[in-house]
Order: structure tokens, then sequence, then C-alpha cells
């Protein structure tokens, strides 16, 4: 549309100077200026029509890239340590953090779960919902607020199908609502979500706000819009939150959370502080605690001694920032051959004029630069070593479980066996291999390991059968087997459970 109003405002302007020219004897104006006037203005309509046009070629990541993040913002999550961080080979890392004051929420345990609007609870407190696409983390976030199991969480998508109600300490509710996008269940019950959740944000007189929760690597989606759209025709305050910080790098988050942030502002019921968070780090939550103990007039209650700490704990951590920038050495600049540096706008350490006399004085810094010297093949050699080791390592483990589960499991199999009470009956008190080398398959080098183990045996009546072992493996690969079929097939397909508790 742009490009279009350009093009039409050219043709304009040519017109109105060509008309201008042909009434150039009458204003008695030179036709050299009218030429050039006209040559004048349609170079900038063009260059300004080249300029939207060459915007409207990017894609939205190359626009995305182009973004330039607030300060303030990379700042604060270098505060929080959220967000990935990458360091350059000779960049210094900081040997701080900030300490910052841990707020305490109530223990959470499970109130009530409903699947249609006649199960709701009665209203009593104050409520909170959570609510975004399926598997953005809704489960888990509430668990980690509270230091609480109470909530059910899995990698796939779906798994809380009903609103949850949860109470802390009979203070406040939080409400873990369905996710809505796509999810492991069947069409159906997918269908029968949304109404479920409009009835409870639309009839709820104690919800208090709405957490919409959105993926720190995409954004606000298709789907999030559309209940964007729904919250706003009900009038519901809500507020956005942005999960899975700790999968996305520093500066592409300060990028999404601006992005977040200019949607929010234009939203009429949306509250514009956008919450940033990251439940494997614990980073953010708890600026997130405090956000919810404000929306339910609890802030007076557990925040009474908060300020001050947090006062403290931010005096502390801008002293020692300020010590790590004043201590930092000269950056390498392109083109300066390694172990050479150019001075810094930084001020040295101890009053220090000459980047020699701060290293005089830091010896820290002298053994750095010697590192910093010619590239050697020292780090080939030890990048081989690794992945040497590493292979070495693997290979031992595998060989180690194979070995355990050829031989471990066989014998036990066949000392269990013989106090059976069936197998004493029928097999007879011996009970011995009929060969050496038993059928064994499998894989036990995976995560989710099996192993299927049938070999021959007899017993001291001449009675010959098959036992069949089948077990699988609990937890990670150094965990426990399960015995999942233990048997002995007899000849004419009988078959005695050996299997024990």
């Amino acid at each position: 549309k742009m490009s279009t109003c350009l093009r039409t405002l050219h043709a304009g302007a040519t017109s109105m100077v060509r008309q201008r020219l042909m009434h150039q004897k009458a204003v008695a104006a030179p036709k050299k200026a009218v030429y050039s006037e006209l040559r004048t203005l349609t170079e900038s309509l063009r260059d300004t029509s080249n300029a939207s046009s060459s915007d409207e070629q990017l894609s939205n990541r190359q626009l995305f890239a182009r973004l330039q993040p607030d300060p303030k913002t990379i700042d604060k999550l270098n505060m929080l340590q959220l967000g990935t961080e990458k360091h350059g080979r000779f960049e210094r890392k900081k040997w701080f953090r900030y300490n910052e004051p841990h707020v305490k929420l109530p223990h959470m345990s499970f109130f009530a779960g409903a699947q249609k609007e006649t199960s709701f609870p009665p209203e009593s407190l104050p409520e909170v919902g959570f609510v975004g696409r399926s598997n953005v983390g809704k489960s888990t976030l509430v668990n980690k607020l509270c230091g609480s199991t109470a909530a059910r969480v899995s990698d796939k998508p779906g798994l809380t199908q009903q609103i949850n109600f949860f109470t802390a300490a009979s203070d406040f509710h939080l409400v873990d609502m369905p996710g809505y996008g796509f999810a492991y269940a069947k069409e159906e019950e997918r269908q029968a979500w949304k109404p479920l959740i409009e009835s409870y944000i639309r009839n709820r007189k104690t919800l208090r706000r709405v957490m919409v929760l959105l993926d720190a690597r995409h954004g606000i989606k298709v789907n999030d819009r559309d209940f964007i759209g729904l919250l706003d025709r009900m009038r519901v305050k809500y507020q956005f939150i942005l999960t899975k910080c700790d999968l996305v790098h520093r500066i592409d988050l300060a990028k999404r959370h601006l992005l977040v942030a200019r949607e929010a502002e234009n939203l009429r019921n949306c509250i514009p502080r956008v919450m940033m968070v990251s439940a494997r780090d614990d980073a953010g939550l708890n600026e997130l605690r405090k956000e919810l103990l404000h929306t339910c007039s609890l802030g007076q209650k557990y925040l009474a001694d908060h300020k001050k700490k947090e006062v403290i704990a931010l005096t502390e951590y801008e002293e020692q920032l300020k010590i790590f920038k004043d201590t930092a050495r000269a950056k390498k600049r392109p083109g300066v051959p390694c172990g050479q540096y150019t001075t810094s706008s930084r001020p040295l350490a101890d009053g220090a004029q000459t980047w020699e006399a701060a290293n005089s004085k830091n010896p820290a810094f002298a053994i750095e630069r010697e590192l910093e010297g010619p590239k050697s093949r020292k780090r080939e050699i030890g990048l081989f070593v690794a992945v040497a080791a590493v292979t070495w390592g693997l290979g031992s483990v595998i060989a180690f479980n194979y070995q355990r589960m050829s031989s471990t499991p066989v014998t036990a199999a066949l000392y269990t066996a013989r106090h059976n009470d069936e197998v004493k009956r029928v097999l007879g008190q011996q009970l011995n291999f009929t060969s050496a080398f038993p059928w064994i398959s499998g894989d036990i080098s995976h995560l989710k390991g099996f192993v299927e183990i049938e070999f021959d045996v007899v017993g001291d009546k001449g009675v010959t059968g098959r036992l069949v072992l089948k077990s699988r493996r609990v937890g990670n690969q150094s965990g426990e087997w399960k015995t999942v079929e233990f048997c002995i097939v007899l000849p004419d397909g009988r078959r005695i459970d050996c299997q024990q508790d």
C-alpha cells in the first residue's frame, strides 16, 4: 500500500511540474530552473519509493535482525542471568552475580478440577489464571512459583485437559487452564476446551488477572492473537509472560521483549509490563511472584522487608559491576596482531596511566596476555585427546552393559526359577542349561533399553522347557532393570510364570 501511494504521489507531482512548464512564459521562470526542480523532486520520490520497496522485500527474520534492543533491557537481562550468553575466546567472564532476595510463596496444593462450568468451585479467594499455547510451560511455571509438584507436567502438549485450581495457604488460587493449539487429544475434546475457558473468564468474578504465556523463541503467534482478541472483547485484564528464556540468546530475548512490549502498549486491557522467566534456571521467578502478590493485594503480608533486602542486594551488585568494568583490560581491535592491544576508553585500575602499568599491578592480565600469544597445536592436540577419551568411555559403557545383561540376568533367572514350586513339581528339583550360549536380543545402549533372553533348560525329571526373560530399563542409562515377562514354556505350550514380587 505504501509503494502504491508513493507511485501515485510521484505521478501527481510530475503532472504538476509539467503544468508549470506549460505556463513558463506566464510566470517568467527560466526553463532550466523548472527542469532542475522536476529532476530533484523526481529523484527524491524515487529514493523514497525504493527504500519502501526494499523494506517490503525483507523477511521477518531480516527485520528482526535489524531491530535495535533497549540497552536497559539488556542490562536487566545481564543482572538476572536471563537468556544464553556467548563469550569470546579472550573475553573475561563475570565472577559475581546478582544475589536477588528470594520471595517465598505459601505451599500450593490441588484444590479442584473442572471439565464443565457446573464443576467450578465457589468464588471465595482471588484467582490468577495461566493460559497459553499447548506445551508453553504453564503447569511447570505454576509448580516453580510455589516450589511444588501438584500440577502434572509432560513434554507432550495436551496433558492438562481441564481447568485445575490450586490453593496457596487459603490466600489465593492459581488456575491452570488447558492450552490452545495443537495437542495430543481427540478433536472433540480440544473443541470443548475453548468454550470452557471462555465461560470461566467471562463469569468468574474473583478472577484478578489472566497471565498469557508466550514462548520467547516465537513471540505472539496467530493462536495467541485470537485469544488476546477474545480477552479484549470480554474486558479482562491480562499480562504477557515470556517463558523458556533459557533457550534464547540474550540479545534476541531483548528484541523479543521489545516487540511484545510495543504490542502490549496498543492493547486496551493489557498490562504494559512484560515479564520474562526461565523455569529451568529459576531466573525471573521472584519478579513474577511479586507481581502475583500485588495482584492479589497480598504485598503487605509477604513483602514487608523485601524492599530493604532488594536495595542492599542491588547496591552490592552495582559495586561489583563497577569494579569489573574498571579492571577490564584493553579491547582487541580488528586487524591488530594477536598479543597486541589498543587502549580502551575505560579507566584503568588503581590509577595506572598505561596498560603496562595495569598489567604489572594485576598479574592476571600478564598471564592472560602470555596465553594469547601465537596459536599453537596445543588446542588441536587437546581436542583430539578429548574426542578419543569420550569415544573410549562410550565403548566401555556399552561393553560393560552388554556383559552385565548377558551374564547376570541369566544366572539370576535360573536361580529364581529353581525355587518356584510349580517348576519343582513339573521339571524337578535340579534345573540346568542344555546349552552354554543363550539367545539374547535387544538394545541396551538406549535410554529406554530392553533385552530379551531365551535359553533351553532341563530338570532332573527329564522334562525340557524354554525359559523366557524380558526386561526393560527404568529411568536413565545407569538405572535399574525391570522384569516385564519371566516364564518357562513347556513343549505342550503350557507356561509357568516364574516372576516374583
